[in-house]
This record gives C-alpha cells, sequence and structure tokens, in this order.
C-alpha cells in the first residue's frame, strides 16, 4: 500500500471581520444582568490588580525575599482570581460566567504586556477601573452561539440580535458586548469577530494590478492619481466637546452633575470615533478598489504628536500651536487608514517619508523653497507647478521603485486637477518594506 504525497501548494487561511451588531435584552431584567455581568469583571480587574500591586509592595518592602508576585501573564493573573471566585463573601461570583469574568485578567495581562515593552514608552500602568466613568462591557471568548438572529449569553440565555448583513454563515470567534449609551434604557452592542474564509462572496478582493502612492496630510488624503478623500468635519462636535470639558473641570470631583457632564462628554467621543472610523473604512475601500498596491509613508504618528511644553529648565516653543496640530493629526485617522489598507488591499509597501513633500516628481530637484505655500508646489530649477499633496504621492510611490505607468482610478473624481503631473519619473533604488496580510486576496503585483 502506497501512501499519496501531501500536496505542496500553500493553503488560504482564513481572516477575521468584526462587525457591530445591535444587542436586545428583551426585557429589564436581562438588561439589569448584562449590567452586573460588566460590573463583576469591573469588580473582577480592579481586586485582582489591588492584589498583584499589593503583593508587589510587600515584597520590595522586604528586601526582595522570597517568590515574589509572580509575572503578571494571564496564568499568573488567573490564579488570583480562581482565589478570590472562592473566597468567603464573593459567592455571587459563581452566579456569571466564570470563562467571562475571568477575561477581565487576559485584558489586564496585555495591558502589563504593553507597559513593560521598551517599543512602547507611552503605553503607562494599568489603572483600576471607576464604577461612573467606565464603559460597561464583557467578552465572550470562546464557544460562542448564534442562532435564529439570537447570541446566547452564558448562565443567562438566549438574546436578540440585530440583522446579520454579512458573514452569518461563517464561524463566530468571540463576542465584545459593550453598552454605549447614557440615557436610562442603556443601548447595548456586540462586536462579533468571525472566522471568513479568503473566497467569501462577503470578502471583497483587491484590484488586480495597478500602484498608487497615498500622501496623508491633515483632515485628508491625497493619491497619485489626483484623488483627494477628505475626513469628515467636526467642527460643531469639537466645539462641544472643549465645552463640557470646560464645564466638566469646574464642577466638584464626585458630584451628579459632573457624572453627567461626563456622560455627554462620552457620547461625543463615541460619535467623533464612529464617524471617524466611517470615513477611514469608505476611503480605504476606494483605494484598494484604485489599485493592486498601496504606497504610504512610513510615519512614527506617536512621535509627530508628542507634547512640546518642555521641562521648567527648558520650556517648549508654539506650545498652543503644536497642541492644536497633534490632536489635528489623530484626528485624520492615519493609523486606522493604514490599518485598514493591510487587509483590504492586496499589498501595502511603506517607504522612507524624508523630503517626499519638497522634492520634484519632475526632476528630482529637493529644496525647501520649492513649497512657497501649504497646497503649491513649484519647482525652482525646472518650474514645474503642481499640487503639493498629488506632487508628494507620486515621490512616494516612485520611492518603493515600482512601475512608472500612471494608474487610472476607478472612483468619480479621481482624475488629475488642474496643474497635474506628466509622466512618471524614473523609479529610485530605494525600496519599500511590503506588509501584506493576505497575498492570498490578490494577484502578483506588476
Amino acid at each position: 500500500m502506497t501512501s499519496k504525497p501531501h500536496s505542496t501548494e500553500p493553503k488560504s487561511r482564513p481572516v477575521t471581520r468584526t462587525l457591530r451588531v445591535r444587542l436586545y435584552p428583551g426585557n429589564a431584567a436581562n438588561g439589569l444582568y448584562l449590567e452586573q455581568l460588566a460590573g463583576a469583571c469591573r469588580f473582577a480587574w480592579n481586586r485582582v490588580l489591588a492584589e498583584h500591586q499589593t503583593a508587589y509592595r510587600m515584597w520590595r518592602s522586604f528586601g526582595k525575599l522570597g517568590l515574589g508576585p509572580g509575572s503578571p501573564t494571564f496564568f499568573t493573573l488567573g490564579k488570583r482570581f480562581t482565589k478570590l471566585r472562592n473566597a468567603p463573601g464573593n459567592e455571587w461570583l459563581h452566579d456569571y460566567s466564570h470563562a467571562i469574568v475571568k477575561y477581565a485578567c487576559k485584558y489586564m495581562a496585555d495591558a502589563y504586556a504593553a507597559f513593560f515593552d521598551p517599543d512602547r514608552p507611552d503605553h503607562g500602568c494599568p489603572q483600576f477601573k471607576a464604577k461612573y466613568y467606565t464603559e460597561p462591557g464583557f467578552t465572550i471568548p470562546s464557544n460562542v452561539r448564534i442562532g435564529d438572529g439570537s447570541l446566547y449569553i452564558p448562565k443567562r440565555g438566549w438574546m436578540r440580535l440585530g440583522p446579520l448583513r454579512r458573514y452569518a454563515d461563517c464561524k463566530p470567534l468571540t463576542v465584545r458586548c459593550k453598552q454605549e449609551s447614557e440615557r436610562r434604557q442603556p443601548t447595548w452592542y456586540a462586536y462579533i469577530t468571525f472566522e471568513v474564509p479568503v473566497g467569501h462572496p462577503d470578502v471583497c478582493p483587491p484590484a488586480g494590478h495597478g500602484a498608487v502612492g497615498v500622501d496623508r496630510n491633515v483632515g485628508q488624503a491625497t493619491d497619485s492619481t489626483g484623488a483627494v478623500h477628505s475626513m469628515l468635519e467636526t467642527t460643531v462636535e469639537d466645539a462641544k466637546i472643549k465645552r463640557y470639558q470646560r464645564r466638566m473641570a469646574r464642577q466638584q470631583k464626585g458630584s451628579k452633575r459632573r457624572r453627567g457632564t461626563g456622560g455627554k462628554l462620552r457620547k461625543l467621543n463615541r460619535k467623533q470615533a464612529r464617524r471617524r472610523d466611517t470615513t477611514t473604512h469608505q476611503i480605504s475601500r476606494k483605494i484598494a478598489d484604485t489599485a493592486h498596491t498601496v504606497v504610504l509613508e512610513d510615519l512614527d504618528t506617536k512621535s509627530m504628536t508628542k507634547s512640546a511644553k518642555g521641562t521648567v529648565e527648558n520650556p517648549g516653543r508654539n506650545v498652543k500651536a503644536k497642541s492644536g496640530l497633534n490632536r489635528a493629526i489623530l484626528a485624520s485617522g492615519w493609523g486606522q487608514l493604514e490599518q485598514k489598507l493591510t487587509y483590504k488591499a492586496g499589498q501595502v509597501v511603506k517607504v522612507d517619508p524624508a523630503y517626499t513633500s519638497q522634492a520634484c516628481s519632475r526632476c528630482g530637484h529637493t529644496a525647501k523653497s520649492n513649497r512657497p505655500s501649504q497646497a503649491v508646489f513649484a519647482c525652482g530649477a525646472c518650474g514645474f507647478q503642481a499640487n503639493a499633496d498629488h506632487n508628494a504621492a507620486v515621490n512616494i510611490l516612485a520611492r518603493a521603485g515600482l512601475p512608472h505607468g500612471p494608474v487610472q482610478a476607478h472612483v468619480p473624481g479621481a482624475s488629475a486637477r488642474g496643474g497635474a503631473i506628466p509622466p512618471w519619473p524614473a523609479a529610485r533604488s530605494a525600496k519599500g518594506t511590503p506588509m501584506s496580510r493576505e497575498p492570498e486576496l490578490g494577484r502578483e503585483s506588476p
């Protein structure tokens, strides 16, 4: 009996997609149970964090004798939670799912890992969660059951879901349930993560060929075809947020009025976050439909948005203007756009951003004087003039060493504006770094 050889063809790995779906408790008792379950997760977080910090301080105070508090991993923190759950006086925790409440320790372990990571110096130590200033929520980590438009909550029963417009036939992996309302009748949403095959009809494939460079700016993104993708205006929301922040600063801590102002502030922040997420989804889909390969600048957003206050000995300059620029950069959604393009486009390439806005895409002359204004590029060597963002997008594409032929956009209004760039320049030798997470979705780039 001869054995059949194993297939050497690469298997396409499934991808994950998350949907935000309305969750209807159905009655007041179910809604109260969801809030109590979220409160149990918050209780477990605070108690386990307090015990770990106390053990660490005792270990430091007595000369670091003994084994110490242990590494704050999910395993060690989970053992603390098990002792907490079985301790006298905490019998009420048995009314809720052990896996759901224990998963709060997983978030704490991830927070500690980010705190100790040298590559993430801005991430602080995990903090305690206050009752009235923490968004209620919990996670069903495994064994997710969805059937007939309903979600099964362990130890409670089925609760109706909103319509699943996509991925209804796929396997659900995890569910994050969050309360996103400040009303007396709170609104619950379920963030369902599905395991989706690559060939699923709901997975939109990227363009089969072509390449496009994208220059990200404050409030908009411009690609090398001349299309300008603008973020939505949030002037009204920004003004309301500032007003509520000033009001909250004047109110007494712990008062009911301050609590109500904080609720209004959280509502506006959620609205801005949803609008930013929707806009970046729309922009990334348009760019992914335009070309298979997307070239971006390798921007360090954290360093670009650091505070300019300085210290007492060396105070910063133009602090107010720099803080406004930082807010505008963060509101532009650069990181979200890059994250969404990594799984929507066929391939994402990141290049060095140095002097892409000051170099001429026709002759290569680089000088600060080439930018007489924020929107106009005028080369001092060859006299070439164009839109500054469009010129930078062409330089970004050329810096990746990709073909020079112009890429025709598939969306209306994407043709080059007045003063458009003529035939593309010669490719530079510098190569970019590919970041494709789903090479199976697209064809081989030309």
